[in-house]
């Protein structure tokens, strides 16, 4: 990403200078060194480098402070890097009004992170040089593409396999409910569908079974003589999060509420009986299974594509920390 890219690195120590020199010419950057703060001065008046990476205590004890304000003044668009070896606060403060990007500290361990500190650096004098709209068109099209990556993984995927992956899914339903003549309706509504139905007539065995087994939605009246319904709805969530929860109350004209991760998301009245609990889980079904397909799609995706994805990501947070 910085081929050819000038950086300058001020740093006095010769080991340290030409391991820095090696590094970064590694990287793709074409590096000056300099060991005192003259010869950086003049190099930085007849020569425009967009990163600077600056030993704090360059040549004397915040020697490089002083020179990145000498850069701030007479190179702006320079972006800098301070090293530190040590800690000082009133250094980092006087750093960062002289617009120093980052300040890393100078132990092997943090190679990387000064490696990324110069990309970043370079990244932001690139994104300053040019309009910002570009960087905001820039961001646009990488979330579009990957909306339309997705949409074609769709399309790749979706078929049937032989591992039947594109089959129709069979979830897991417990209902939790006393009124025997209102499980019965609904049992007998439930008989054609390719669903694994369980049900509890209390409120304690519903807890013990939601306890054992996993499901991909709870299903509970809000009238139980043991245990309120509401709590028996946001236990099973909190078990599995991803769990969908429907509580529904005969009472007066009643209600069907909706639960995720045990909050309330919506509520629909009146509660019509057998035939809308059976809707609405028809409702939640689809979604069940929409969900399990896109979890498909991203996983076959990522299997073969996964270097590319990668990439994708790492440029997302690079263009985005540009605004910071």
């Amino acid at each position: 990403m910085s081929q050819g890219e000038e950086l300058l690195i001020a740093e006095s120590a010769e080991r340290d200078r030409e391991g820095l020199r090696k590094l970064f010419d590694s990287e793709g950057f074409v590096s000056t060194v300099c060991f005192e703060p003259a010869q950086a001065r003049d190099l930085v008046k007849r020569k425009f480098f967009p990163a600077a990476l600056i030993d704090l205590d360059f040549a004397t004890t915040n020697g490089g402070l002083e020179l990145a304000a000498y850069i701030q003044e007479h190179s702006r668009p320079t972006r800098i890097v301070l090293m530190a070896g040590r800690r000082s606060f009133e250094a980092a403060v006087e750093a960062l009004r002289f617009g120093v990007v980052d300040i890393v500290s100078k132990r092997p361990d943090q190679i990387e992170h000064l490696r990324a500190a110069v990309h970043v650096a370079v990244d932001r004098y690139r994104a300053g040089s040019k309009d910002s709209s570009l960087l905001r068109e820039v961001r646009g099209v990488l979330e579009e593409s990957m909306r339309i990556m997705l949409m074609l993984g769709r399309r790749v995927y979706g078929g049937s396999d032989s591992s039947g992956a594109g089959l129709q899914m069979k979830p897991a339903i417990l209902i939790i409910d006393e009124d025997q003549h209102f499980l019965q309706q609904t049992a007998n509504l439930l008989a054609d569908k390719p669903w694994d139905v369980s049900v509890e007539m209390s409120g304690g065995s519903g807890l013990d079974k939601a306890s054992t087994f996993s499901f991909q939605i709870v299903c509970v009246c809000e009238e139980l003589a043991d245990l309120p319904g509401q709590m028996l709805i946001r236990s099973a969530q909190s078990q599995k999060s991803a769990a969908l929860g429907l509580l529904y109350s005969r009472a007066g004209q009643g209600r069907v509420d909706r639960y995720e991760a045990g909050q309330l998301k919506a509520s629909e009245a009146p509660f019509k009986g057998p035939e809308h609990l059976v809707e609405k889980l028809g409702q939640l079904v689809d979604e069940v299974q929409a969900l399990r397909e896109e979890r498909r799609y991203v996983q076959a995706f990522r299997s073969e594509y996964g270097p590319f994805l990668k990439r994708f990501a790492d440029l997302k947070v690079r263009i985005e920390s540009l605004s910071d």
